[in-house]
């Protein structure tokens, strides 16, 4: 131990392990020589082939639906976190046969390596670049190439998965707004027949015409017969006749007053007790058929959708797997070598010229 320390206080032992350190970091700087391929890929939404338009074509009017079923644009996080899953991983290391003899020796290892190896971030725009690097050229082309391909069939299958997933709930509310229109409808036939009402709103409008009619004609009838009692006896028979005319009306309006149905339908007070009840009814029916309506166009979405998902890839690969031109050093080597480079320059140029103490006496 005394003599490591003596051989470090020495200037030239020491200047002469700095050149040596320096040498061989410098060697592996450039030796072996490190190869990067990389490849950029843009994973596209429905809007991007075309969906949006088609369902503006079909009477659209589903925006409101689109967070409801996750046809909402994804986000860039969530495609990072699927290249850089282990279905990823897995996928590429069957692809090229890792984990066996001759490889990695086991999947373990083979992703330990791949860790090492793969870099997958994102870029503006929303691309994912797929980074590679190697110590052999063919190895990094083809680590990329099948990071590509695997990234963009999880994409497509989870994509497909998603699709199935909103159809079936699609579809599922689609036969149930469909069951309960008819049921609503049958409903609201059967309380018209049942009241032998044809469209109540004309028929209640038809019956208080009816009565305003009959309370004119009361006016009218009053109003002749103040007149006749003023210069005719008891016993005229136009007075007589214009006095069963007015209790004919009133007779006429006590009726209309009371709720009662008859061959052609309720009056205009058995119409007002069953308006509320019609009301309630109707709206019940004119929900259901919106809501059918609006999962008819749902239904029509998921099939445009679905086929859109098998014509076309979910994935474009905008930069094919390729290695780049530039020469590339190793980082570790050339860090190391700057560390000892700096350590040099502290010890043999720093400390004797600002008086600093290092081993136990003033360097030289």
């Amino acid at each position: 131990m005394s003599r490591v320390l003596v051989l470090v206080a020495d200037p030239r032992w020491r200047r002469r392990a700095y050149a040596i350190a320096a040498l061989v970091l410098t060697v592996l700087t450039v030796f072996p020589q490190p190869y990067v391929a990389r490849a950029k890929i843009l994973p596209q939404d429905s809007n991007s082939i075309g969906l949006g338009s088609m369902m503006n074509a079909l009477g659209g009017q589903l925006q409101g639906f689109a967070s409801l079923f996750g046809g909402a644009k994804q986000q860039i996080d969530m495609y990072l976190a699927v290249g850089r899953s282990d279905e990823v991983t897995g996928a590429v290391i069957k692809k090229l046969k890792l984990a066996g003899p001759g490889a990695y020796g086991s999947e373990r290892s083979a992703r330990v390596a791949l860790a090492n190896k793969v870099d997958v971030h994102s870029l503006t725009g929303g691309m994912i670049e797929i980074e590679v690097r190697t110590r052999d050229a063919d190895e990094a082309e083809k680590l990329t190439g099948a990071y590509v391909e695997a990234i963009s069939n999880r994409i497509v299958a989870l994509g497909k998965d998603r699709v199935e997933r909103k159809r079936a709930v699609v579809m599922q509310r689609f036969r149930e707004a469909a069951d309960r229109v008819t049921a609503t409808e049958n409903a609201l036939n059967e309380f018209r027949r049942r009241n032998r009402l044809a469209e109540p709103q004309a028929e209640l409008g038809s019956a208080l015409s009816v009565r305003a009619g009959l309370e004119a004609q009361l006016q009218a009838k009053q109003v002749e017969l103040t007149t006749l009692q003023k210069f005719q006896g008891p016993e005229n028979p136009q007075l007589m006749a214009v006095q069963s005319q007015v209790a004919s009306l009133r007779a006429q309006i006590a009726r209309s007053a009371t709720p009662a149905a008859g061959a052609a339908g309720p009056n205009v007070a058995g119409l007002s007790e069953v308006s509320g009840e019609y009301l309630d009814r109707y709206r019940d029916y004119r929900f259901a058929q919106a809501l059918y309506e609006v999962y008819a166009r749902s239904s029509e979405e998921v099939a445009v959708e679905t086929l859109a998902g098998e014509t076309a890839s979910s994935v474009q690969v905008l930069e094919a797997p390729r290695l780049d031109a530039d020469r590339k050093y190793n980082i570790a080597a050339l860090a190391l070598l700057a560390l000892v480079i700096l350590g040099a320059v502290f010890t043999e140029i720093y400390a004797p010229a600002t008086g600093i103490r290092l081993f136990g006496k003033r360097a030289a």
